[in-house]
Parts: structure tokens; C-alpha cells; sequence
């Protein structure tokens, strides 16, 4: 019996020692794909931080062209508004004579049907056109406009 238990003890001793050579074994892989993994983990991580890096660049870059067309168009637009405000003035005072020039033409034609003699519209006409102070067309504008190109381009 003796040899029994010596074949018996061998036999579970190589078990013993074929399972601990498998858990090795297990233990070995799960290190080799646990390292793996983090390596992998590692590269994700920094390429990551490497796009948002870049991401932060663009937007920056992105950001300064931006400020710079708004501070354009500000400047762009404050120009319009001021020739906006001259040409408005303008308009005004040439609203202003031409209601002169109407009233100067309805009081000479009263004073004219007043009068016995028949005096032609026409001269009158004629007279006040040859006046520079009464042609406004042809004054100057008292302001400088200021032309603003592409000031709609977006």
C-alpha cells in the first residue's frame, strides 16, 4: 500500500505543481494585457489632451480674427452712422430753402396779381435762378462725406 500512497502523493504533488504552473501562467497573461491596457489607456489619455490642446489653439486663433471683424465693422458702422447724421442735416436745410423758394414764388405771384402790369412768371423764375445763394444744388455741402466700402460684407 505503501507504493499506493506514494504514486497517489506524486500524482498530487505534479497537480499541484501543473495547477500552480497554469495560475502562473494566467497570472503572467492577466499582467501582460493589465500592462497593455494601461499603455493603451495611456496613449488615449495623451492623445486627448493633445487635441484639446490644439482645440484651445483654434479657438484662440478663432477668437482674435473674430474681435478683429467686430471692431472693424464697429468702426465701419460708426462711420456710416456719422455720414448718415451730415446727409440727414443736409436733407434738412435743403428743405428748408426749397420751402423758402416756394414761399418767395407764392409772394411774388400775389404781389404780382396785385400789381397792374403783367409781369411773366417765367423771368421771375429766370431771376431767381441766376441768385447763387438760391440754387442749392449747386452749394456745397457743408460736411465731408465719408464712403464707407463693404460696410454689409460679413
Amino acid at each position: 500500500m505503501s507504493s499506493k500512497n506514494i504514486n497517489i502523493s506524486s500524482s498530487s504533488e505534479d497537480d499541484e505543481t501543473r495547477y500552480a504552473m497554469i495560475t502562473d501562467e494566467k497570472k503572467r497573461k492577466r499582467m501582460i494585457s493589465n500592462r497593455e491596457s494601461a499603455r493603451r489607456s495611456r496613449m488615449k489619455r495623451e492623445q486627448h489632451i493633445k487635441d484639446l490642446n490644439d482645440q484651445t489653439t483654434y479657438f484662440r486663433s478663432r477668437k482674435g480674427e473674430l474681435v478683429q471683424r467686430i471692431n472693424e465693422i464697429g468702426r465701419r458702422y460708426v462711420a456710416v452712422e456719422s455720414e448718415n447724421r451730415m446727409l440727414r442735416m443736409h436733407g434738412e436745410e435743403l428743405k428748408k430753402r426749397l420751402k423758402l423758394m416756394e414761399e418767395m414764388l407764392v409772394s411774388y405771384r400775389s404781389s404780382s396779381s396785385n400789381n397792374a402790369e403783367e409781369v411773366n412768371d417765367d423771368c421771375f423764375v429766370m431771376d431767381i435762378l441766376q441768385d447763387p445763394d438760391l440754387k442749392p444744388w449747386l452749394l456745397q455741402p457743408t460736411f465731408q462725406t465719408q464712403t464707407v466700402d463693404g460696410i454689409y460684407q460679413f
